[in-house]
């Protein structure tokens, strides 16, 4: 895929992720220092939002993740400097353990990667499995996110019933 900034076309390079794929994994400094391992199975759905500016990250992107708290875990990752970052954060009260600029091994995996310069803008979610579900990225990264269809994707996911052989399946509960 190509994406446009500035003018200028970049192919993202790397791998090319789709919908129904493995998520891979990633080893992300936060901006708190944690290095955490992030894309693959987990105890909660994750939700991936990387950003060419932090302040990108809007009021209605918060509101939808705020609303699933005990069901999501999201980051966001940005190519943005550290202070840019900073300052979204402190605006919308996220925690520096789920914000990192520590982009460029994410953005290889992840298929987002704008010649090492940049990350384009995009947004991921990954079932519990480690499964991608969704994907969102624009040809022009200056465009804004489409958040309606993002928040019914992101509803269906966490509210669809297990598949295969749990414990309250089995009761018939």
């Amino acid at each position: 895929m190509e994406v446009t900034y500035n003018n200028k076309t970049y192919t993202l390079s790397k791998k090319e992720r789709r919908v129904g794929g493995e998520a891979p994994a990633v080893r992300i400094t936060m901006l708190n220092n944690e290095t955490k391992v992030i894309g693959m199975m987990a105890p909660k759905t994750q939700v991936m939002i990387t950003l060419l500016h932090a302040q990108d990250y809007s009021q209605e992107l918060h509101s939808i993740l705020q609303a699933y708290p005990h069901k999501i875990s999201f980051y966001v990752i940005t190519s943005d400097t550290k202070e840019a970052l900073e300052s979204v954060i402190s605006h919308f009260d996220l925690p520096q353990e789920q914000c990192s600029v520590d982009f460029k091994e994410f953005a290889s995996k992840f298929g987002v990667n704008m010649e090492d310069e940049h990350i384009a803008k995009s947004l991921f979610i990954i079932s519990k499995e480690g499964e991608i579900s969704y994907i969102q990225q624009h040809k022009d990264v200056e465009e804004a996110f489409d958040l309606e269809d993002f928040k019914t994707q992101l509803f269906a996911l966490i509210n669809q019933k297990q598949k295969g052989h749990t414990h309250e399946n089995w009761m018939g509960v």
